[in-house]
């Protein structure tokens, strides 16, 4: 059909956007377009319109993890959270304070207990709950306490009522028939000497037992002593930058050899070394040059450090050789033991046990010791206690009794929260008695005893 093309004049005196007349010669053109009937027009979907048909379509997937992931971008979900998170939040300070509570009652009850230990006053059933409440019980104290608690008592604070009992004790190193005497190896390590370091290669280096030694030789620094030496298997691994001077020490003549042969190759320069054929359990007099007889105890050679790998299993008084090194420690000095001993699990121990006469015989070592025993027995307190291997393997640090920690040797909370628990309630409840204005925290200084 022929369409025409409309043309309509304005009026003369239009006026235009300015206020100006319009020119007479302008005209408006109608468009010629003219759309069918029942036509649909589709209009631009917005981004947010076409976001949530997408949201729709992924919350009916087939995957649940599609639709997981639909239903987090909900509205609906999104508020929940909301409130789920104000809840947890608000557990989160019940807990804190009902924690922070708890310590405080164990703090307090650690203080009575000790104070009464300094008095010399303390039972086995105080000493162990002390040992529970630092966190460092051992397998027969936990033993020992449980055979306690099973006894008839009161159900209060009262730790007075197990004065003048003492049970029978739980001495895993006595008790355990597969834990074989000690014996002088001496003779066996001379004999062992040429093939050793053959033969506990492939064995050290299947467990990676290179970093352990590592580990070991990184706390060497000052004055050294590294006892039961060996062959010298952790010479590559010392940094004698931070060495004064070191001493080995092996009851075997021929690995001393060994190890004197190894020294002087690789660090032919050193002059502060020295190489001690003895026994560890001798320590003590062999630094007194003799029999110790009239030898005044600070005038013995002292060390920074003292280290040992895998040295207490093989000695035939593993608590007597702890006890002389600490004796040659110098004030805030270390010893340093990389050891094997039993481990965290009864299975592995139970392997333990089943080889043990076998590995006696091959390495000359008693590998189930208990070490934990061994250490405790010794009187040193322990700084630093890992174990890997499923626990068969012990890295310890130990120091004199009385000694300070070192900066780098406390843990977060005990460098930064240790006191303040208890600093932070006994000045709460010190206020809240007196009823004093400041009880909200503005007093610059806490209460003191």
């Amino acid at each position: 059909m022929l369409r025409r093309l409309i043309i309509q004049r304005p009026c003369w005196k239009r006026t235009g956007y300015f206020g100006s007349a319009v020119q007479p010669s302008l005209v408006r053109l109608r468009s010629t377009y003219l759309s069918q009937p029942g036509a649909k027009v589709t209009r631009i979907k917005t981004e947010e319109e076409l976001a949530q048909e997408r949201l729709e379509e992924q919350l009916k997937s087939e995957s649940r993890f599609i639709r997981w992931g639909a239903i987090a971008r909900t509205e609906k979900f999104t508020k929940g959270m909301t409130k789920y998170l104000i809840g947890a939040y608000i557990i989160f300070l019940i807990y804190g304070l009902y924690f922070m509570r708890k310590m405080y009652a164990k703090e307090k009850e650690l203080e009575r207990l000790e104070a009464k230990r300094k008095e010399g006053q303390a039972n086995e059933y105080e000493e162990l709950r002390i040992k529970e409440l630092r966190g460092k019980m051992r397998n027969r104290d936990k033993l020992q306490l449980a055979k306690y608690r099973a006894l008839p008592h009161n159900e209060n604070e009262d730790t007075s009522q197990f004065d003048g009992i003492t049970l029978e004790k739980n001495d895993e190193n006595i008790t355990n028939r597969k834990i074989l005497p000690a014996r002088d190896t001496t003779d066996f390590y001379d004999f062992k000497a040429a093939e050793y370091d053959e033969g506990v290669n492939f064995e050290e280096k299947a467990i990676f037992m290179g970093s352990r030694r590592k580990w070991l030789m990184k706390h060497c620094q000052g004055d050294i002593l590294e006892v039961a030496c060996g062959t010298g298997r952790n010479l590559k691994y010392v940094d004698l930058s931070k060495v004064n001077s070191i001493t080995f020490m092996d009851a075997s003549e021929k690995m001393m050899e060994l190890t004197h042969n190894k020294f002087r190759a690789e660090f032919p320069n050193f002059k502060k070394a020295a190489f001690v054929v003895g026994k560890a359990e001798n320590l003590v007099d062999l630094a007194a040059s003799g029999d110790g007889q009239g030898v005044d105890p600070e005038t013995r050679v002292k060390y920074d450090t003292i280290v040992e790998a895998f040295g207490l299993c093989s000695l035939e008084n593993p608590v007597k050789s702890l006890q002389n090194f600490e004796k040659l420690l110098k004030p805030g000095g270390r010893i340093v033991l990389l050891e094997h001993g039993r481990g965290t699990y009864d299975f592995v121990n139970k392997i333990l046990d089943d080889r043990a006469e076998k590995r006696l015989e091959t390495w000359g070592c008693r590998w189930n010791l208990d070490l934990g025993e061994i250490l405790d027995d010794s009187g040193l307190e322990i700084v630093e206690e890992n174990r890997t291997h499923l626990g068969t393997t012990w890295c310890i640090v130990a120091k004199r009794k009385g000694d300070l920690k070192k900066n780098s040797e406390l843990g977060f909370v005990e460098k930064y929260f240790g006191s303040s628990i208890k600093s932070k309630i006994e000045a709460y409840e010190t206020a809240g008695k007196s009823g004093s204005p400041k009880a909200g925290g503005d007093s610059d200084e806490l209460p003191r005893k």
